[in-house]
């Protein structure tokens, strides 16, 4: 079952349940170039009570594109409409971009959300320090596949695979398929058709931050908030100092660290997020 929502902006919304539950509602709002199915096998782990939604945001899966407003902010606005469309209270998970997105809608509803999950939220450093990471070439990839509804996903899944992340003076090469199984790859090229290379073009310019405060974002939650890190030399994007200081902002917080995954936890340590995921939200 889906709904259609309209962002404050005017931008057509799709609003996923991924499993009915009980009383309680859970928004999970994924990462830039994924889909609210990315959370399918998660949203399984979680307790009972909860009725599982996931959003597309704007640009993303089966959602409508919007021109050139694909910053943080603007995202928000896909966020506080599918908030507003759900009754009562709900808890929250967000990643990466999501969890963002998350932090700040939890400051502007306050009184609507009672919970906030936050996977592997990406620091303005690791914004500011983008370029020397292999996040920038396979940004640039994912642009330049992006919306490729004439091949295949299959297809797709071959081009994007080779695309290089990495390259040495002695003329070896990373690609993308060296650090992503065959299964993810594929998922992530399913994305890539149905994403507007607008939203990679923002990041790659700069302009994603444009207007986006972390001390407002994180400083006004004021709900329990879970905050999950992965190891920074495994691919995640918060480094210990900036989760402390991210913590630091939160009212109520608990941290966790996965020191045997990167960014992509709700992928990489499925079970065991899930599980203590599932503690924190029986813990409300």
């Amino acid at each position: 079952m889906h709904q259609v929502l309209t962002s404050a902006d005017g931008v057509g919304l799709r609003l996923s349940e991924l499993r009915q539950g009980g009383a309680d509602t859970l928004l999970m709002l994924h990462g830039v170039g994924r889909a609210g199915r990315t959370f399918s096998s998660l949203a399984t782990m979680f307790p009972a009570r909860f009725r599982i939604m996931a959003l597309d945001f704007r640009g993303h899966g089966e959602s409508g594109r919007a021109g050139d407003a694909y910053r943080i902010v603007d995202y928000l606005l896909d966020a506080l409409a599918a908030i507003d469309a759900l009754p009562g209270q709900l808890a929250v998970y967000g990643h990466s971009l999501g969890s963002l997105v998350a932090a700040a809608a939890a400051s502007a509803r306050p009184g609507r959300i009672s919970a906030v999950l936050l996977e592997d939220p990406p620091s303005a450093a690791f914004w500011a320090g983008l370029a020397e990471t292999q996040y920038h070439p396979t940004f640039q990839a994912m642009q330049k596949w992006a919306g490729r509804l004439d091949l295949s996903v299959s297809e797709l899944a071959e081009q994007l695979g080779h695309e290089v992340v990495k390259s040495w003076p002695d003329g070896r090469v990373m690609r993308i398929r060296d650090v992503r199984d065959a299964v993810s790859l594929r998922f992530s090229a399913a994305c890539c058709r149905q994403l507007d290379p607008a939203v990679m073009a923002t990041i790659l310019a700069g302009r994603w931050m444009q207007d986006f405060r972390y001390e407002e974002a994180f400083g006004g939650v004021r709900c329990p908030a879970l905050l999950m890190r992965g190891d920074v030399a495994r691919g995640g994007m918060l480094s210990d100092e900036d989760a402390a200081a991210l913590a630091a902002l939160l009212q109520d917080p608990v941290r966790l660290d996965f020191p045997t995954a990167g960014h992509l936890l709700h992928w990489q340590v499925r079970s065991e997020l899930g599980g203590l995921a599932g503690a924190f939200l029986e813990s409300l």
